[in-house]
This record gives structure tokens, C-alpha cells and sequence, in this order.
């Protein structure tokens, strides 16, 4: 059955997560079934006896073990709070780790797809111990109650038993029918809370400040928010109608049930066929009853509920792992001066659940140590083409090659150990200075003092009270500072450095930067990049100069091919560009690259 395999399923997921939440759950589930009972039994014995033989010290006898039974569970409770309230922080910080660790593993590509963010939302929220854990914690609390209130409902009369069980289930059926109205409203609200989260990080997060304030934008923002706010309200109104109906159908049910069982339980006082305590007591029970038996067909429909949710997390890993590694059987090849470094054939790219052709048969060749330039406009398809060399995406059609082997055939761990990338919307942690440029690799102190001197850091750290220890940014240090986007593009290019990669891509690595600082910068990487093969993408052709080859990209094509001065003589697109930009090299002719 599809049921107990998922909830045997969570059980497992639970149990790998954290051993002290299950431990918990169990004491839990001991302290609150016996404690409602243990409310009901003594207050029958204390009424009885004060309505029977009127012994004092029987009487004082059954109040002494009444108040040491509950100071006795209360203290438990006190310790078990504690341990309780520690293993749930626990599991929380491993499930946010477990779906971190799953995210930074998927594939690149995959991370645009709406299918996949929207399994991602509702896999976190639902797929997790806490959430599990504390449904079935319910559920095998209200069991045992459920057990013990029949027992004591029993001995009074079997017929009540199996009237309120009728009741019950039938209110389990318009449970049910409550639990699909919520599933099929789930992945409204999924979107809805995806707009949300985005609309308010917008308004708040100070990396847009600037666009806010200075283009007036708080307005649009203000009423796309108001917007989504009216379309949920009205979807929202609209699940409420549905339920409505259902929960006034369980209310009267609920309500005859109350009546025709306690009235029956009242009659039999009256009769004295009972006592007045075991007509408090059978009246505790059936109330009690009700409670744990709507508890227990709640949770268990909700344990339904989250048996939903497994399947969409087992399509979800399904989705995210299927990443091509099963091809990845090779390890980097030797380096072969029969092929070329690397070597596109015939590749052609066209973004996920797109139509646009972004890359149109791309065929070029890298050799070993070769700096290549590439150029053209905007939407020419320049960035794509280094997305697939970093195999961020995989070709739609043709094939990318490393030294004549297929680079989605070789061990993508291996493979991203040649890539040295600063990216055109490069990111800064909110680490120290040191740990920003090294991240996970051994320090190797000369390396990294090359590293900061390359990228024009030297008088930036000098500047530094903790110098290679500043955090950067506030998020983990209240003293941490900020970074200008020329700093941190030059703080990219150092851990560019630092890698010390065998291929240097820059995708407009001096798109921050002033003409002396990106002079600079060029002459550097001209001087470090001199037994490296190297990629450089620029709007401005300042890199041209000094690279061996030239690629033009135009309309996701390349349309010309070769060095700086062929290029210019062939008086096409690059030609074009370059005599546009000649004024600004003329005028500072002092930091051009010779």
C-alpha cells in the first residue's frame, strides 16, 4: 500500500535526521496519554467517596495522590521541555542543512525550472521531521487516549461506544473531503508565497535601495503587491466557501452526538444506575473520546496529506538527480597536442522552456596557453557561451570537448578544477577577507599575497583594522564593511588568481572598473595568463590587443574569427566596434595595452 510505504518512508527520513526527535516524540506521547486520564480517575474516587461513606481520610488519602501524580508529570515536563525544544532546533538546522546541501548539488540548469522551484517549496515545507514528527506525535497520542476512553465508555455501555464511533466516521469522511479541497489549494498558495517572498526582499533589501528610490519604484512595487494581495484574497475566499459547507455538515453532526450520548449518560444518574463520580467520569470520557477520535482521523488524514507530499519529493529527487553523472566515467584526460584544448562541434543552445535559438552551430576551437577574445553585442550570446563551457548548461545540440574527450563524460568535480571564472555578476560571501579569495582551498601564503597585488588589493587591505580577517559585509560580523563594486570585482579576480586554474575565464571582469584600474588589471592577467589558456568577454575591447584570437558574436553566431589586426582589415562587425571605441583608447593612450 502507497500510504505505509511513505509514512514507512518519513519514519526512515526522521529517524537519519536526528535519533533525539524520535526520542522526544515518545516521551511526549507517554506523558500526554496518561496525564488526561489521570484527571479523570481520581476526581471519580474523590466524588464517590464525598457522596458515599464520607471518609475523611480516604478522601485526603486520594487528593494527596491526585496532587502528587500531576506535581510529579509536571516536573517531568519541566526536564522533558528542555530536551524537547533542543531536538527540535536540532532537526530544524539539519532539514534546512539536508535541502541546502540537495540544492548546491543540483544542476545549474535546473534551478530556472518552475516545475522544480515550485516541488522545492512544498518538499521544504512538508517533507521535513518536524512536520512529520509532530503529526504522528498527535496521532499516537490521541490512539492510546482513544483506547483508554472506549475502555472506561465500555463498562458503562457498549451501544454508546458504537454510536459515538458512527458519529465519528462519518466526520472522518468530511474530513477527507476537507484534506483534497486543501491539497488541490496548496500550489496556489506555493505561488502566491513565491511572489510574496519576492516582492517584499525587493522592497527591503538594500541592494535595490538605490534603483527604488532614485527611479520612483516604490509605487509599481506597492501595487503589484496590492495586486497579488486582491488575486489571493479572492482564490483564498473562494476555498473558504468550500469548506464551509463541510464544516457546518461535522458541527451539527458533532452536535447530535454531544446530545443524544450525554443525555443517555444522564439518565442512568438519574436512574442511579450510576454514581454521581462515574457520571463525571463516563461524561470526561465521552468528550474525551470525540476529541482524540476527531484527533486521530485529523492526523491521520493529514499523514495522507504529507503521503502526497512524499511522492512529490520523490519526483522532485527524482527530477534534480537525474544529472547526467551516470555518463561521467572519465577522469581529465592527459593533455594531447593531437586535439585542441578545447573544441566546440557544432553547438546550438536554447534556454529551458524557450524557443530562441541563444547559440546557432557553434564551431571554434582552443588551443593550450591561447588567449581567446570574445565580443560582440548584447544578447549575442557571449555569456551562454561560457555557461556551457562551464557546464552550467549542457548543449542542446553538438558536443563541447576537452582534449578530444566529451566534457559531460568527465567527473564534474575534476572538470571545475581547471575553471578559474570571475562572472559578470559576481558574488561576494559574507566571510573574511581571506576566506572570500582562498574559500576551500589550502593557504598558501605567497600565492595569496601574488593574488591581492594582481588585483590591485594591496592599499584596500592596508586600510583594514583586521586586515585579511575584516568580514565583509554584516551578516555574520556587525563590524563587517562594505565593498564598492570595483572592490569586489577586484576581489573576485583575485580568488581568480589564487586558483591558479589551467583555463581563466572573464566575462566583463573590468565592467566596475575605471580605464587606469582595468589597464591594469589586463596587464596582470596578460603577465599571469602567459602559460594559461584564456577567455576574456568585454563590451570594451581594451583585452583585444594582446589576445591571440578574436571570436565576433552576433545573433548567437560567430561571424568572424581572428586576431586583432585581420579583423580590422577585414572592416566588419569587430572593425565597427573597435573604430566606435577608438576615441576613448586615443584619449588614454597612457594605459592602453601594447
Amino acid at each position: 500500500m502507497k500510504f505505509i510505504k511513505n509514512i514507512a518512508f518519513l519514519f526512515r527520513y526522521s529517524f537519519a535526521i536526528s535519533k533525539k526527535r524520535i526520542l522526544s516524540s515518545v516521551l511526549e506521547i507517554i506523558l500526554n496519554s496518561v496525564e488526561p486520564f489521570i484527571y479523570l480517575i481520581f476526581p471519580t474516587f474523590i466524588i464517590n467517596e464525598l457522596t458515599g461513606t464520607k471518609k475523611w481520610d480516604t478522601v485526603l488519602v486520594y487528593i494527596c495522590l491526585f496532587i502528587g501524580c500531576i506535581l510529579l508529570l509536571k516536573s517531568i515536563r519541566i526536564i522533558f521541555t528542555v530536551f524537547m525544544n533542543m531536538s527540535v532546533n536540532e532537526c530544524d538546522v539539519k532539514n534546512s542543512m539536508y535541502y541546502a546541501r540537495f540544492f548546491m548539488k543540483m544542476n545549474y540548469d535546473k534551478l530556472e525550472d518552475e516545475k522544480i522551484r515550485n516541488l522545492q517549496r512544498v518538499v521544504a515545507g512538508y517533507v521535513n521531521e518536524n512536520t512529520f514528527i509532530g503529526v504522528i506525535t498527535v496521532f499516537f497520542t490521541s490512539l492510546l487516549k482513544l483506547v483508554g476512553f472506549s475502555y472506561i465508555i465500555t463498562m458503562l455501555d457498549p451501544i454508546v461506544l458504537i454510536f459515538i464511533l458512527i458519529i465519528i466516521i462519518i466526520n472522518y469522511f468530511l474530513s477527507k473531503m476537507q484534506s483534497k479541497i486543501n491539497y488541490k489549494y496548496q500550489p496556489i498558495v506555493t505561488k502566491y508565497t513565491r511572489v510574496f517572498d519576492y516582492l517584499f526582499e525587493m522592497m527591503t533589501n538594500f541592494d535595490y535601495a538605490k534603483e527604488i528610490r532614485v527611479n520612483n519604484a516604490k509605487e509599481i512595487l506597492a501595487n503589484k503587491f496590492n495586486n497579488i494581495i486582491d488575486k489571493y484574497s479572492t482564490d483564498y475566499k473562494k476555498n473558504l466557501s468550500k469548506q464551509f459547507i463541510v464544516n457546518i455538515i461535522s458541527g451539527i453532526v458533532s452536535f447530535i452526538q454531544m446530545l443524544v450520548s450525554y443525555g443517555y449518560v444522564a439518565y442512568n444518574a438519574i436512574m442511579n444506575i450510576i454514581t454521581v463520580g462515574e457520571f463525571n467520569l463516563y461524561i470526561g470520557a465521552i468528550y474525551n473520546l470525540s476529541g482524540s477520535f476527531n484527533e486521530v482521523v485529523v492526523k491521520f488524514v493529514q499523514l495522507k496529506f504529507l503521503s502526497n507530499y512524499v511522492d512529490d519529493y520523490h519526483e522532485y529527487i527524482k527530477i534534480t538527480s537525474s544529472d547526467g553523472s551516470e555518463k561521467e566515467n572519465n577522469v581529465l584526460p592527459e593533455e594531447n597536442k593531437n586535439f585542441p584544448m578545447f573544441e566546440f562541434e557544432n553547438v546550438s543552445f536554447v534556454y529551458p522552456n524557450t524557443e530562441k535559438i541563444v547559440l546557432n552551430n557553434i564551431s571554434i576551437k582552443i588551443r593550450k596557453d591561447e588567449k581567446l577574445s570574445i565580443v560582440g553585442l548584447n544578447g549575442a550570446g557571449k555569456t551562454t557561451f561560457i555557461k556551457l563551457l562551464c557546464r552550467l548548461y549542457t548543449p542542446t545540440k553538438g558536443v563541447i570537448k576537452y582534449y578530444g574527450v566529451d566534457i559531460s563524460t568527465i567527473k564534474k568535480e575534476e572538470y571545475y578544477k581547471l575553471l578559474a571564472v570571475v562572472f559578470q555578476d559576481f558574488k561576494i560571501f559574507s566571510f573574511s577577507f581571506l576566506d572570500n579569495i582562498v574559500l576551500n582551498q589550502s593557504l598558501d601564503t605567497e600565492k595569496l599575497n601574488h593574488s591581492i597585488e594582481n588585483a590591485g588589493l594591496v592599499s584596500k587591505l592596508e586600510a583594514l583594522s583586521e586586515g585579511l580577517n575584516t568580514n565583509i559585509y554584516k551578516d555574520f560580523d556587525e563590524n563587517g564593511i562594505e565593498f564598492s563594486g570595483g572592490e569586489g570585482q577586484k576581489l573576485v579576480i583575485a580568488r581568480a588568481y589564487y586558483k591558479d586554474a589551467d583555463l581563466v575565464i572573464l566575462d566583463e571582469p573590468t565592467a566596475a572598473l575605471d580605464a587606469l584600474a582595468e589597464n591594469k588589471i589586463y596587464q596582470n592577467f596578460n603577465e599571469i595568463t602567459m602559460n594559461k589558456t584564456s577567455i576574456f568577454i568585454s563590451h570594451r575591447l581594451a583585452s583585444t590587443r594582446f589576445c591571440d584570437k578574436i571570436a565576433v558574436f552576433q545573433d548567437g553566431n560567430i561571424v568572424e574569427y581572428g586576431d586583432h589586426e585581420t579583423l580590422l582589415k577585414q572592416n566588419g562587425l569587430y572593425s565597427d566596434m573597435f573604430e566606435k571605441q577608438a576615441q576613448y583608447y586615443n584619449e588614454n593612450q597612457e594605459v592602453s595595452i601594447q
